[in-house]
């Protein structure tokens, strides 16, 4: 057996959403073979090595900065409590916040232009799509929801499937179709 990191022979994403199959440098969509060709430059193993704990890192940063945006709000809150007499309460909000500021961070973020969370910007990953394409808002919440329903549900053992992919993808990267990689790793690629 080769030592190589071979990709070719993987089945497509589950969800191949808003790519213009063929659109990317060196991706295509067979439709003829329902087959599907991934860039090569994204088989590279360096582009891998080191993503699992670095996503860790980049997880502890975007929950400190949900929390201080929820910090933030909750003092408005509390302000607009004590104004208005108690007619509207704020632990609530600071309760229920953070995850609801995280998903929204978290989405709009990888979803977005950079593709990557504060966190993972700060430790140096970013993220595409399967094809090679910027995974783009949809992908972002399928991955972010994907994470609130697995992660949470399983009390975070579902976290072990990194150890056991090649790439460190996690559960909810596979059912987004979104790859993490090092971007500087990219840059040398």
């Amino acid at each position: 057996m080769s030592s190589e990191f071979q990709l070719g022979d993987r089945k497509p994403p589950l969800i191949l959403l808003g790519s213009r199959a063929g659109a990317g440098r060196n991706s295509s969509f067979d439709a003829a073979a329902l087959e599907w060709r991934e860039p090569e430059w994204l088989s590279d193993r360096a582009l891998y090595d080191g993503v699992f704990s670095r996503r860790i890192f980049a997880y502890l940063i975007d929950a400190v900065i949900a929390f201080v945006i929820v910090a933030m709000l909750f003092a408005v809150s509390c302000t607009l409590t004590v104004g208005t007499l108690g007619l509207i309460g704020g632990l609530p909000a600071f309760i229920f916040g953070t995850p609801f500021v995280h998903f929204v961070l978290a989405a709009l973020t990888i979803g977005g232009r950079r593709a990557a969370t504060p966190g993972m910007r700060a430790m140096g990953l970013r993220t595409i799509a399967w094809n090679g394409e910027n995974p783009g808002l949809l992908r972002g919440i399928i991955m972010t929801a994907m994470y609130y329903v697995t992660v949470p549900t399983t009390g975070f053992l579902i976290l072990l499937f990194g150890f056991f992919d090649p790439r460190g993808r996690l559960l909810h990267d596979h059912l987004a179709g979104i790859l993490v990689y090092r971007a500087e790793a990219a840059r040398t690629v």
